[in-house]
C-alpha cells in the first residue's frame, strides 16, 4: 500500500488540485445563481445570451 501510494503521490495531488477547482467552480456558480446574477457574458446584454429567457436580468 504505502508503496503504491508512494509511486503515485504526484498524480494524486494533481487530481487532489483538480477536483478542487472543480467543487470550487461548482460552489461558485450555486451561488451565483442563488443570489440572481446573470450568467450572461454582459457585453450583448441577454439578447445574445443562449438562455436569454431565463435571465433574471429579463424578468422585472
Amino acid at each position: 500500500m504505502w508503496s503504491w501510494l508512494g509511486h503515485n503521490i504526484g498524480w494524486l495531488l494533481v487530481l487532489g488540485a483538480l477536483i478542487a477547482v472543480v467543487v470550487a467552480l461548482v460552489v461558485s456558480l450555486v451561488r451565483a445563481h442563488k443570489s440572481g446574477k446573470s450568467s450572461c457574458g454582459g457585453c450583448a446584454g441577454c439578447a445574445g445570451c443562449a438562455y436569454a429567457k431565463n435571465c433574471p436580468s429579463n424578468k422585472k
